[in-house]
């Protein structure tokens, strides 16, 4: 009689010291990972597009190595399922959800509770509505989950695949190496090889860089730091009015509780007391997060925070508080459980909204559908507008031929494409107060305008546009520039 094949024991990671965990709890995180997947899909089908999704559709019919406001990944992630399911939002939001989904299937094999991981980053509101949004947020967080996975198994190798990833969808990415320098101190010389990986997938995005000024790069301090930068060309960026201060930081921190649940907040203040003296796995998620909010927080007080910021510090959370025992365990799982229900309820409210408040953000998914029908209505081409968000709203619905006029509004990618210019045209605006256009320096006719507004299902008012018919289109000199000399 022959014995049994004795299998094998896991290799142990040269980092940790330990193997990915060997239980036999995979089939249910697995199975809730997956219906998880299925109902961001389904949220991702049936509820309109915002402003910023249809601008980075409009960089997927245009794929290049880098763009204006962001690092090129979120267009290259968009591009094939645009193909797919054409320019619908299941078109646009297809591959960041998914992508969103591999960031936590790459961590699960590092945590204790595996139920744990999953329930944590499917049910944290920033990751349920930011893993369904086309944002550079989903991507960027595929890539540092496959970084931290390839440094807590210490393949190098993987984690500079990872970071470069991560980097090639939102310059936050370009920030892990450090950490993890400061994570595993001794295995500095075996990250080598994987700095220089990185480097290699980032040297696209790089060269594209070196030839356009570093504009992409100079936006994003730019919009970190509260600095104005200046484009290539002359193209003035955005710029910052007084510095928040403390008041930005303590909102930054209270943004941060309110999107991932106070409980899980004060769950991962448990973590990080005691993280850094951890294990090796621990000591990694400890300095891939703590320093990620803490960084973040001091550039609150620079320039306006923006709450997903911060959002890859929770991949490291998540992946600490798996692995946590005790008060801070349980504190996970009631946060956690918190988040499911704030995420749920929010979810219903995107179908049947459950409170009337102004300025709800939800009312904004589709905004731009009814600018659109109007502005094809007029049967004019091209069309220029004011802003990027109504240029790209247009082609996104109508597929009409639209540009935002150069230096009206803040710089964007429009001012890096060229311009056709026409004799007859329309032109798109926010409805304001005053006869005084910006096309006045642009066309030398304008007509009566067209107002065109947006409401939501209440009734109340969500944008209100101007659609104005233009002759004679081009880029003018102002009287000073042409008097004589």
């Amino acid at each position: 009689m022959s014995s049994p094949p004795v299998s094998s024991p896991p290799v142990s990671s040269p980092v940790t010291g330990e193997s990915p965990v060997a239980t036999r709890d995979w089939v249910g995180p697995i199975l809730l990972l997956a219906l998880v997947l299925v109902g961001r899909l389904v949220l991702a089908g049936t509820t309109g597009i915002v402003e910023d999704e249809a601008y980075y559709w409009t960089w997927s019919e245009r794929l290049a190595a880098g763009y204006y406001d962001h690092a090129p990944g979120i267009a290259w992630v968009i591009a094939p399922f645009a193909k797919l399911f054409g320019a619908t939002s299941l078109g646009v939001r297809a591959g960041p959800v998914l992508a969103g989904t591999l960031a936590v299937a790459a961590l699960l094999p590092f945590a204790r509770d595996r139920w744990l991981l999953v329930l944590i980053l499917a049910s944290m509101p920033l990751y349920t509505l930011g893993g369904v949004l086309a944002t550079p947020d989903a991507p960027m967080l595929a890539g540092w989950a496959l970084a931290l996975a390839g440094a807590y198994r210490g393949n190098w190798l993987l984690a500079g695949v990872g970071a470069g990833l991560a980097g090639l969808c939102k310059y936050t990415g370009w920030g892990i190496w450090p950490l993890l320098f400061l994570g595993a101190p001794r295995q500095w010389r075996a990250m080598l090889p994987g700095v220089a990986v990185t480097l290699g997938l980032l040297a696209p995005n790089l060269l594209w860089n070196a030839q356009h000024d570093w504009i992409s790069v100079r936006f994003q301090l730019g919009h970190g730091l509260g600095s104005g930068v200046i484009g290539a060309g002359g193209v003035t960026g955005a710029t910052s009015s007084t510095a928040p201060g403390v008041l930005g930081a303590l909102e930054f921190v209270g943004a941060q509780a309110g999107l991932v649940s106070p409980v899980l907040f004060g769950a991962a203040i448990g973590f990080w007391t005691k993280g850094w003296r951890g294990d090796a796995t621990d000591r990694l998620s400890w300095w891939t997060s703590l320093p990620v909010v803490a960084f973040f927080t001091l550039a609150a007080m620079l320039a306006r925070g923006e709450p997903n910021w911060a959002a890859p510090a929770w991949l490291g959370v998540a992946v600490g508080l798996s692995r946590a025992t005790g008060r801070v365990r349980r504190a996970a799982w009631l946060g956690a459980g918190f988040g499911a229900v704030l995420s749920a309820l929010v979810a219903v409210h995107l179908y049947m909204p459950l409170v009337d408040f102004p300025r709800d953000p939800t009312a904004r998914l589709g905004v731009g559908r009814d600018l659109a029908e109007s502005v094809q209505a007029w049967g004019i081409e091209p069309v220029y507008t004011e802003r990027y968000q109504e240029a790209a709203l247009i082609r996104y619905y109508e597929g009409l031929e639209t540009y935002a006029l150069p230096g009206v509004a803040r710089a964007d990618q429009y001012d890096l494409w060229p311009t056709r210019w026409a004799e007859s045209a329309l032109f798109v605006r926010r409805a304001r107060g005053g006869d005084t256009l910006p096309t006045d320096r642009f066309c030398a006719d304008r007509g009566s305008s067209n107002v065109v507004s947006e409401r939501d299902i209440d009734g109340a008012p969500i944008e209100r546009w101007q659609v104005v018919p233009v002759r004679g289109c081009g880029p003018r000199r102002s009287a000073a520039e042409e008097a004589p000399k």
